[in-house]
């Protein structure tokens, strides 16, 4: 993949990209010359999951 090669989704629609561009600006989190380069989903793990997971491991013994 070509460094210069500009990066496009079709799963992000440009008024969202524009929206997150003008909020990291406004913020000054981007200055001139700089650019975003992806823009992902955050994943997050089910809260029912996470409770299981928490409960599995205060019940082990680490003991031994």
């Amino acid at each position: 993949m070509a460094l210069n090669k500009p990066v496009t989704s079709f799963t992000v629609r440009p008024q969202i990209v524009a929206a997150i561009t003008a909020a990291l600006a406004a913020a000054g989190y981007l200055s001139t010359g700089s650019r975003i380069t992806s823009i992902r989903p955050v994943k997050r793990t089910n809260a029912w999951k996470m409770a299981g997971l928490r409960e599995l491991m205060l019940g082990r013994d680490l003991s031994s």
